[in-house]
């Protein structure tokens, strides 16, 4: 056999690859998968990352900087961390305040001010997508928020070409 990388047709190899999946096929399969996830495993949060960015860049956003949190960080590890109670967000465009209360171990009210009105709030959380807008003086809520990983979208409602801000995606 030559260094070619062409193959002869062969009747049988091809009838069998246009066949349908069967369990051997799927054994197959998940073996491999377990062996890639053992030895090179995703890294945690790599999908909410790609994500996250994937929407910033179809938004064509700006991205919002964490400036604050009420939660300092302490200099040991533990199994157990406080969760930032409110959280400062801020862009040249715009500032963002949002206060975080517990209603159980599933759920937070989220309420917020933003220094630029009248604004869109768009909360993205992982099953769904909730939106409001801000009051006379900036301020919004949401009343039931998945604990998880969340971000918040703001454009200006009398501005529609302006480039919306995105926050950095937070725990809840």
């Amino acid at each position: 056999m030559s260094g070619s990388a062409e193959r002869e047709s062969d009747p049988e190899i091809d009838r069998l690859a246009a066949e349908p999946l069967d369990d051997q096929d799927l054994r197959a399969l998940a073996t491999v998968r377990s062996i890639f996830a053992a030895s090179d495993p995703v890294p945690p949060g790599l999908a909410d990352r790609a994500k996250f960015a994937m929407t910033v860049a179809a938004l064509e956003a700006e991205v919002a900087e964490i400036m604050q949190t009420s939660a300092e960080a302490v200099g040991v590890r533990a199994k157990v961390y406080d969760r930032a109670g409110t959280v400062t967000f801020s862009t040249d465009a715009l500032s963002a305040m949002i206060t975080i209360e517990s209603i159980d171990g599933a759920r937070a009210k989220l309420s917020g001010w933003v220094s630029d009105r009248p604004t869109a709030v768009e909360l993205r959380e992982r099953s769904r997508t909730q939106t409001t807008e801000t009051d006379a003086e900036g301020r919004f809520s949401f009343a039931e928020v998945e604990r998880g990983l969340v971000h918040l979208l703001f454009r200006r409602i009398d501005q529609p070409d302006s480039r919306p801000v995105i926050t950095p995606a937070i725990e809840i």
